[in-house]
């Protein structure tokens, strides 16, 4: 495949944890997965908030990636 992308994930930070407890985060990026082949288009749609942007981000190497990879 021309791009690989397994059980991407990205989650941010709502804030900072007092004394290491437990940090809430937004999923904006859930165990995302697909493969591109040679001559394929890929086209991500969706709803506003859910994840596109994110995913172009890490795509593009913008942010890194809480877990997966690409």
């Amino acid at each position: 495949p021309l791009l690989k992308v397994e059980n991407l994930t990205k989650h941010y930070p709502l804030g900072s944890g007092i004394f290491k407890k437990s940090i809430p985060v937004i999923r904006a990026v859930e165990d995302v997965s697909f493969s591109v082949e040679a001559g394929e288009t890929l086209c991500i749609v969706g709803e506003s908030g859910c994840g596109k942007s994110t995913v172009a981000r890490l795509l593009m190497r913008l942010v890194e990636p809480t877990g997966g990879r690409v």
